[in-house]
């Protein structure tokens, strides 16, 4: 096997057989590449002209060897950058997101919409595909919708189950979070003068609809994650779900010992412990201040029902309309 031939890549891995020291190149790989754009140059108009002759095994084999590692490492490039968060300075559907990457111990950047002017500018840009955010680029590509963000993570840092029954079973239980955090989400933006009837909806939904699914799931299998007997992206969904009930009431979990013993072991792993320090990029609940932020970007109107009646339900900060029935909120 032949070592590297490239001076930009010495030391520092890649994937080809040839390459056997590589495993992936530096952030700041692209000037060094830029730098040897002549030399790859030279070596493609080579490798065409010995085509047209009959002569490409008179190549040197490290020119082959410098050729694939090349074009190998523009593809590394591409996949090892951070991700980009492009979201407004809050919680929102992006929360998620947030906790999804920081469980997986991956870092990323975000890039804040401070305006509506951001905004129209993102949408404009063409990459936003519904118009919508949240979305992520990661991997050279740029996903938006709120799940298939999700998905693509959990399955790319293995926290999406071994085997499809495994992957069924956590996506039954990342969507009934989901409408949990969903209500969550929303309770800032009622009307005034509902704020305590959706409060108490809420723990309700959460006590006696949310909740006991994942009691009895920790308690009938015996382990420790929802899933198997490893850590998922259903595990992570609960641990801030809980999170976020907790805010609204502090005792909500009296009546779940499963649920306690559970929270207080994620709540130990390290990357976790990371995420939950003062200073990381967790985003408190939302406030007033945080609303009026949202309203003015996304031009939002003030005011969700959620109570015991059919209505159109504005979805803020994802840009539709969706009508719901109280009952399967």
């Amino acid at each position: 096997m032949l070592p590297c031939p490239l001076p930009v890549f010495k030391g520092k891995n890649c994937r080809f057989d040839s390459c056997p020291s590589h495993e992936s190149p530096p952030s700041s790989l692209l000037p060094s590449l830029l730098s040897e754009l002549g030399v790859w140059t030279a070596l493609l108009f080579s490798v065409e002209s010995r085509l047209q002759k009959g002569q490409l095994l008179s190549l040197v084999p490290s020119q082959l060897a410098a050729f694939c590692c090349f074009s190998e490492n523009q593809e590394l490039k591409i996949m090892s950058g951070k991700p980009i968060l492009h979201y407004f300075n809050g919680r929102g559907r992006m929360e998620s997101v947030r906790w999804l990457l920081a469980a997986a111990g991956v870092e990323f950047e975000e890039k804040i919409l401070k305006s509506a002017e951001d905004f129209e500018n993102l949408v404009k840009g063409g990459n936003l595909m519904y118009q919508q955010v949240p979305m992520v680029e990661i991997d050279g590509l740029n996903l938006v919708q709120t799940r298939a963000i999700l998905k693509y993570i959990a399955a790319k840092y293995n926290l999406y189950g071994k085997d499809l029954k495994e992957k069924a079973l956590i996506d039954m239980y990342v969507e009934g979070m989901r409408d949990l955090n969903e209500m969550i989400m929303y309770y800032p933006l009622c009307y005034p003068g509902e704020e305590e009837k959706n409060l108490n909806f809420i723990l309700e939904r959460a006590t006696e609809r949310f909740f006991p699914v994942y009691e009895k799931a920790l308690k009938s299998h015996g382990k420790n994650y929802l899933v198997g007997n490893q850590m998922s992206w259903a595990d992570i969904q609960l641990f801030e779900a809980i999170l976020m009930v907790e805010e609204l009431k502090s005792d909500i979990l009296s009546a779940f010992p499963k649920l306690q013993e559970f929270k207080a072991r994620i709540s130990k792993l390290p990357r976790i412990q990371k995420f939950l320090q003062p200073g990381s990029q967790r985003k408190p609940p939302m406030d007033d201040q945080a609303v009026e932020e949202a309203t003015k970007i996304f031009n939002l109107e003030k005011g969700l029902i959620f109570y015991k009646r059919r209505n159109i339900q504005l979805c803020p900060l994802h840009g539709i309309l969706a009508e719901k029935q109280s009952n399967n909120i």
